[in-house]
């Protein structure tokens, strides 16, 4: 009898303790999602790879088209998914020294990444950090990159010719996500770290660069399993030295880095090369190895999987598309002839205004990454225009679901329609600015958005020029999104089929 009510006792201590927090938003007047289950909240279905995060504030922005602010609970501690742009501007801009990005990664276990802006924590030390990224990202560096963007192209299209030429069809049908990260892939390897990446050889090395790249963003279940805790439950990624970044790929590009440094050393300064490792040396006055390795692995992860991943999705649409393909086409021969003479110059891609614009609807319908997630770093209070108070303590969540704000049809016009001129200077100049979250907003917007766009851009232009893209069977329409991915991800792949343009 004694142990039966000892176990009850337990049992009911448990119960407080796993929901004690669980009436925060109540206490509020906080609208909050329903399906709370204690120890766990609202994110069990995340947690059994059952949906992303991004997932969850879909259901919450879908769910409560009559709230500013919807509350939910990460196992137990207090989130709250924002669905009212002004508040959005608020955390992003006139506050963010209020909210920091919510993965906080463990300096010990991952000290590469932890240098990356988009982590770091502490605000002067972030500051510091953004501005040395920004720098070796200035125009005229941009203009360097191009020229070795504009070879990597060469080498892609020299690869698809080979596939045509293999074709009875005449025609090469490829899953676009494989093929763009061979692109990304091999101008990280020429332009931050001076080799040859193999991306587009027929056949490839176990130990080449791209073969040990490739493994790092795949959306396995090893590497989803790594990110949740490490983005989630930082507390369990300290006690497990969990880091973004696996060793023996640390290893590969630390080594590989050191010898090409040694090289460079010996090199005269007329015949270093213009490229984003040698921007990082000549402003690492001090000779940091460790932060010149971070900021090449900083640029890794930034090019890398969201440039491949637009454009996929980008040649995706305009296979389903074809008028609006040849449009676009037209487009950027017309400033390739009137900009360029004739080339596909550096002048002459900052002037296809319109496949820009094709690109943000494009980034609008499918964001790299659908969700925000930031943590509240000191007391503060939401005060939304429908009157609603929302007090935010130290360690608290804030999610912006950026696939809902993106496809709301209360902002936008059939939003699961295909529409360049939605980015339209009119447009722009009549829409609320915190509508569109594919960069980010506000201080610590992404650092390499205009990198990303020219390589997303000049990769465009280049196939538009030489290929019609047209639609395959292989991928569904609508593409179906893997649930265990953090960034977009079709689950069956993005398919498309080249074929050449006549002359």
């Amino acid at each position: 009898m004694h142990l039966l009510l000892v176990l009850i006792f337990v049992l009911i201590c448990a119960y407080w303790y796993l929901t004690r927090t669980h009436n925060y938003w109540v206490k509020q007047n906080v609208p909050t999602m329903p399906g709370c289950v204690p120890g766990f909240g609202h994110v069990l279905p995340s947690l059994l790879m059952r949906e992303t995060l991004k997932d969850l504030a879909d259901r919450a922005y879908r769910g409560f088209a009559d709230s500013s602010v919807v509350g939910f609970y990460f196992m137990r501690k207090p989130m709250i998914v924002l669905r009212d742009p002004n508040l959005v501007k608020h955390v992003l801009q006139s506050d963010f020294a209020s909210f920091r990005n919510g993965c906080k990664i463990n300096e010990k276990a991952d000290p590469l990444m932890a240098k990356n802006p988009f982590f770091i924590y502490d605000l002067e030390a972030w500051r510091k950090s953004r501005a040395r990224v920004v720098s070796h990202l200035s125009g005229k560096k941009l203009s360097h990159l191009f020229v070795i963007a504009q070879n990597v192209c060469a080498k892609m299209m020299d690869f698809i010719e080979r596939r045509l030429g293999e074709s009875r069809d005449a025609e090469y049908e490829v899953e676009l996500k494989k093929l763009f990260v061979r692109y990304t892939g091999e101008m990280v390897a020429n332009s931050a770290f001076g080799v040859e990446g193999q991306s587009f050889a027929d056949e490839r090395h176990p130990q080449s660069f791209h073969v040990v790249a490739e493994s790092l963003f795949v959306p396995n279940f090893v590497n989803v399993v790594k990110q949740t805790i490490i983005t989630f439950i930082p507390e369990a990624a300290a006690i497990l030295n969990a880091s973004m970044i696996p060793r023996s790929a640390e290893d590969f590009f630390r080594n590989m880095l050191l010898g090409i440094l040694k090289h460079r050393k010996r090199q005269s300064q007329t015949s270093k090369p213009n490229d984003f490792l040698q921007f990082v040396l000549d402003t690492n006055t001090q000779d940091d190895v460790e932060s010149i390795i971070a900021d090449v692995i900083i640029y890794h992860a930034d090019v890398y999987e969201t440039s491949s991943s637009t454009l996929a999705f980008f040649m995706y649409q305009l296979s389903r598309h074809p008028e609006e393909q040849e449009k676009i086409r037209q487009h950027v021969r017309d400033a390739t002839r009137t900009t360029g003479g004739g080339q596909l110059t550096y002048e002459a891609l900052k002037a296809m205004n319109y496949l820009e614009q094709a690109v943000y609807e494009l980034l609008r319908m499918i964001p790299p990454v659908p969700a925000l997630l930031k943590r509240c770093v000191q007391n503060t209070t939401l005060v939304s225009q429908d009157g609603l108070e929302c007090r935010l303590r130290p360690g608290d969540g804030v999610l912006i679901p950026v696939l809902g704000l993106q496809n709301d049809p209360k902002h936008w016009d059939e939003p699961e329609a295909f529409r360049p001129e939605r980015f339209g200077p009119e447009q722009l100049a009549e829409r609320h600015k915190y509508l569109f979250l594919a960069f980010g907003e506000g201080p610590r917007m992404c650092v390499g958005m205009r990198l990303g766009l020219m390589l997303v851009k000049l990769a465009a232009a280049s196939l538009l020029l030489n290929y019609s893209i047209e639609s395959s069977a292989k991928s569904k329409n609508p593409l179906e999104m893997d649930r265990t991915a953090f960034f977009a991800y079709a689950k069956d792949g993005v398919w498309a089929r080249f074929r050449k343009l006549p002359l």
